[in-house]
């Protein structure tokens, strides 16, 4: 059984939302604004029509009473009251299309006089003796008659003797012609504008729809082209703006930067570890392959291919396990495990081992400031430091001296580890901290570098929010300075 269709905007485009939600905002505020204005000119002109039933009455009222007509002469009568309305031209040009109506004072009709070209109309016809109520004041009421909604205003006839008796009652009605075909033919240009309106706000709702989302449907066209052809496409904003699409087209960019270039690293890491651990898999096929053949008869041999055997899968196990540092240490989060370290005592006791490792070495330690403390778990502050101080005493050369420092500036806490030895090149500084970089490969292949130390202390200082970088000179040495955020102690504030 299917489900019939029905209409949502759940399974519509953005494009088709926007333009929906756009016209019937527009065309919501002018059906109210037409509204507010049809209700306003219906009952200014109803006002109108109230005032003109109430002018012809008073002016009939006028007209009767200056005439001197009482009830004890017995002259209110038709034959009487006749002449008087016909003759009097103020009286008929106040009556435009409406009735007026004569009763005695017991409410019996005299006289229903129209103006001449309305007395063929169905209203002029009609019988308003029930509509009259018998009462001293005036009275204002808008029946419907037959169908048909009039305004209806009636007033005494006060003896002229007494100025105090009612001889009788004139009742004037509005058929409200005039206000009818007004307000229908508003109604009409209402509608007609209404239609033209629904179009328009429909034109300018798919306009603005095309230009606000025009970046978007960009950005989808880009992902395409990134999905199919990869990461270099970018959007180019035809138009720099300041709103919220603007800046997402720039984080979008900025994201695709980073991605590539997460990329581009994670492939550069998966070829320098393919090469790194292809060689010392290749030696020891090498010297399995020997003993195969007919080495594992000669001692010497046999010895010789085992102990490289081993020296090998030792650094192959060094390698595997700084990879794994690496890859912990690009994952740390800052909301677990953190601990008030010590800077200053961390750093004192990985000198102590140093010294105690490293006899022929010569290790200092300059503290300008005391104290200093960080908010940062033990080990990784004693990793970071061992890894600096290690690749000091590797690349020392003939200096045998390494210089330790530590000193706050401003709100960080700052550590410098300086050797003496063969320096490094200002074209190769930077690219000290990339993965499996070495300056010398061949060297650092002789003291047992893979190249992984440096980048696994960025990743961990760069995870607390610190940084790192290096100063070197040709034969003169390299100092490496990690720089954290200082913490301060209660005691600190009170001075």
């Amino acid at each position: 059984m299917t489900t019939p269709n029905t209409f949502s905007l759940k399974s519509r485009s953005l494009k088709f939302k926007w333009t929906f939600g756009a016209s019937a905002a527009i065309f919501l505020t002018f059906f109210l604004f037409s509204f507010a204005i049809y209700q306003g000119i219906g009952s200014m002109l109803l006002d109108e029509k109230d005032d003109t039933v109430k002018s012809a009455a008073y002016a009939a009222s006028a007209i009767i009473y200056n005439a001197e007509l009482t009830s004890a002469s017995g002259n209110i009568t038709s034959e009487n009251i006749g002449p008087i309305v016909k003759d009097n031209i103020e009286l008929r040009s106040r009556l435009e299309d409406q009735v007026l109506v004569f009763y005695d004072k017991d409410g019996k009709l005299i006289e229903q006089y129209t103006a001449g070209q309305y007395n063929n109309k169905a209203y002029a016809k009609n019988d308003y003796s029930s509509y009259l109520v018998k009462q001293p004041t005036p009275a204002l009421s808008k029946p419907t008659v037959q169908g048909q909604q009039m305004v209806m205003y009636q007033i005494p006839i006060i003896d002229k003797a007494d100025n105090a008796s009612i001889i009788g009652y004139i009742q004037v009605i509005n058929p409200m012609t005039s206000y009818n075909s007004m307000m229908g033919k508003l109604l009409a240009t209402m509608f007609l504008l209404g239609a033209v309106a629904l179009f328009i706000s429909g034109m300018l709702g798919y306009l603005l729809a095309q230009n606000f989302l025009n970046p978007l449907t960009k950005m989808a066209k880009t992902m395409n082209d990134i999905r199919n052809n990869g990461f270099q496409k970018r959007i180019e904003p035809t138009v720099i703006t300041k709103d919220e699409i603007g800046e997402l087209t720039i984080v979008f960019n900025d994201m695709m930067v980073q991605i590539e270039r997460s990329f581009e690293q994670q492939k550069q890491f998966v070829e320098d570890a393919s090469h790194e651990l292809r060689t010392p898999v290749q030696i020891m096929e090498g010297h399995l392959k020997l003993l195969n053949r007919w080495g594992k008869d000669d001692p010497e041999v046999l010895d010789e291919s085992l102990n490289a055997s081993l020296t090998e899968l030792e650094r192959m196990k060094k390698l595997v396990q700084e990879m794994l540092d690496l890859s912990r240490a690009e994952q740390i989060s800052q909301t677990k495990e953190l601990q008030l370290v010590c800077v200053n005592d961390v750093l004192e006791q990985v000198r102590r081992n140093f010294e105690v490792m490293h006899e022929d070495f010569t290790f200092t330690l300059g503290e300008d400031d005391k104290n200093l403390h960080a908010m940062i778990q033990h080990n990784h502050l004693e990793q970071i430091l061992i890894i600096i101080a290690d690749n000091a005493v590797k690349y020392s050369g003939d200096g045998k001296q390494v210089d330790m420092h530590i000193y706050k500036e401003a709100d960080k806490i700052k550590v410098s580890i300086k050797d003496y030895g063969v320096g490094i090149s200002a074209d190769e500084i930077d690219k000290i901290f990339n993965r499996f970089y070495r300056v010398d490969k061949a060297r650092s292949r002789e003291v047992g570098g893979n190249g992984l130390g440096l980048a696994i202390a960025k990743e961990l200082v760069s995870g607390y929010l610190g940084s790192i970088h290096a100063e070197s000179e040709d034969h003169v040495g390299t100092t490496i300075t990690i720089a954290l955020p200082l913490i301060k102690q209660k005691e600190d504030k009170a001075e």
